[in-house]
């Protein structure tokens, strides 16, 4: 087998990265966009010790659950990964891995929307191009309107595709319900602001860090709690989802004495579970975001949560009823995953944008035996997908 080189093969399979799977030989090849049970010819275009990449040439036999694509710049993006199904294929296909992974049946994705629902997007400039990166490369990829991003970025997307981009290396819009924030990275000193800000309405803008007009945050209302956000603080990035994750989260944690908030970001969570407990801990590695949490904490009035900033890894032994985590796409780690088999909290709500690492951490906390698990479509037609379970004491 060599690059370049035209096979005809049968789909017998699809994984979450988008991919048709079929083998030649026994040797595994995945096939970018293609679904099971479709007879393609194929190109190899990547070749690797236990697996090969490939691309489609031609249909012999199209599935008759593929879709037409709205997006001219799916194959070169990399962003999305089910645009060539309905919502009802991509869930199907999520739910098969994670169950596989997990020995579960659960039967339902939830989710509240399927497109333009991103409320924060990075564009990359380069040669005064603006756009993604493809995956895997710095190469841009330009595109008209990107179907999951809130229809405001887009507009301020268009807008900068029509500027220049002199020694700007990077922009990012963020949005809120009501508001617009974009933060302009590279090296100059100064940005003529006057036209974007009244023609979109912008309430925040920042040069390398520095606030050059509006309100140094934006501001979001979720279910009557106000959440102020600065440009580098963690945001969940679909709100209506949001909704449906957190609903899950109060939930699952249930009332109690203490409970403690690790990875808490902007206290989104925390303060969202304040009423349901005495005292709430919230810990978070990111300074910025800490700021805001504290700065939420006063604006809802709220007075049974305290902050602190530092490592997850910091949190010390005590009587809680719930610990919440919601990590990063690396999981925990094995100094976190020991702290928290000894300190033995009741219950363990464990929220996850990786659901692979998440496996890996539950089979670590071995003192609890999951009792819950469920899906929401946090990142509707990406690879990604969020997975909350409840973890209880044996």
């Amino acid at each position: 087998m060599e690059i370049g080189e035209h096979y005809i093969v049968k789909i017998t399979d699809n994984d979450i990265n988008g991919n048709g799977i079929a083998r030649i030989e026994n040797f595994v090849i995945f096939i970018l966009h293609a679904l099971k049970d479709e007879e393609l010819e194929i190109e190899i275009t990547n070749i690797n010790k236990r697996y090969a990449n490939a691309k489609i040439i031609k249909f012999i036999k199209k599935s008759n659950k593929r879709c037409d694509v709205a997006c001219k710049s799916y194959s070169k993006c990399g962003g999305c990964a089910f645009l060539h199904v309905n919502k009802d294929i991509e869930n199907e296909i999520k739910l098969d891995d994670i169950n596989k992974l997990f020995n579960k049946n659960i039967k339902e994705i939830l989710t509240n929307n399927e497109f333009n629902y991103r409320n924060k997007a990075t564009f990359h400039i380069k040669n005064n191009t603006i756009g993604y990166y493809s995956e895997k490369t710095h190469d841009i990829v330009q595109f008209d309107d990107c179907l999951i991003l809130d229809n405001r970025i887009n507009e301020i997307y268009k807008y900068f595709k029509k500027s220049s981009l002199n020694n700007i290396d990077n922009i990012i819009v963020r949005v809120t319900t009501n508001e617009i924030m974009v933060i302009i990275n590279g090296n100059l000193k100064e940005f003529n602001y006057k036209e974007l800000v009244e023609k979109y309405n912008i309430n925040s803008l920042y040069l390398n860090d520095k606030l050059i007009y509006g309100n140094a945050y934006i501001l979001e209302i979720f279910n009557n709690l106000k959440y102020t956000i600065y440009p580098n603080a963690f945001f969940q990035i679909n709100y209506d989802n949001m909704k449906i994750l957190y609903d899950k989260v109060r939930e699952y944690a249930g009332k109690g004495n203490k409970l403690i908030d690790l990875y808490c970001g902007t206290g989104t969570i925390s303060l969202y579970l304040s009423d349901n407990f005495k005292n709430v801990l919230g810990i978070e590695i990111n300074k910025e975001a800490i700021l805001n949490a504290n700065i939420n904490k006063k604006l809802n009035n709220i007075t049974n949560v305290e902050y602190i900033c530092g490592d997850a890894s910091i949190l010390k032994k005590d009587n809680y009823d719930v610990i919440v985590l919601d990590p990063p796409r690396s999981g925990l780690s094995t100094k976190l995953i020991d702290k928290i088999n000894d300190i033995e909290p009741t219950k363990i709500v464990y929220v996850s944008c990786n659901y692979k690492t998440l496996k890996r951490d539950i089979d670590l906390l071995n003192k609890y035996n999951l009792t819950k698990i469920e899906c929401v479509n946090m990142f509707s037609k990406t690879k990604h997908i969020e997975v909350i379970c409840l973890l209880e004491k044996i």
